[in-house]
């Protein structure tokens, strides 16, 4: 496997319909070939990472529903592995985020939802400079969301 915007679409329709999954089981679940090195008891670092990113980070879960598990996977992708432009081949046109400041990166955003599938996933693909069609995400990060059934009336 190598990280591209394939597996990160397959990772993130992957991440809508998985249960809740502590960080063994996600790395399992991913089809990851490294080990779990905890830098504190909310993050990881997958070593090594997989093809085609410098690192790759699971996050947990401290509120909520899903407090506990798996919250959020974060790829930073090596060079200019996973351009804008194939991000919105495979996840549609992306909403870009306001910036926080001038020297912050530029932040677009795509949504995956499955029907009936307990987690929805926010894609969230952060660029050095404003993203055209050609800039490389430096960094990629799946967050994952209980989805919640509505309240009867």
């Amino acid at each position: 496997m190598t990280i591209n915007a394939d597996q990160v679409r397959i990772w993130s329709e992957q991440l809508c319909t998985l249960p809740a999954l502590d960080f063994a089981a996600a790395v399992t679940a991913l089809g990851l070939a490294g080990t779990i090195v905890a830098s504190s008891d909310d993050y990881a670092v997958v070593e090594p990472p997989p093809p085609g990113a410098q690192r790759l980070g699971l996050s947990r879960e401290n509120l909520g529903d899903n407090k506990g598990n798996l919250a959020s996977v974060e790829v930073f992708p090596e060079g200019t592995a996973i351009p804008k432009a194939a991000l919105d081949a495979r996840f549609g046109g992306g909403n870009a985020l306001p910036r926080v400041d001038f020297d912050r990166p530029h932040v677009v955003s795509y949504r995956v939802e499955l029907a009936g599938a307990p987690f929805r996933v926010t894609v969230n693909a952060s660029f050095a400079d404003e993203p055209g069609g050609g800039g490389a995400a430096t960094k990629i990060t799946l967050r994952r969301d209980v989805v919640r059934a509505p309240a009867a009336r």
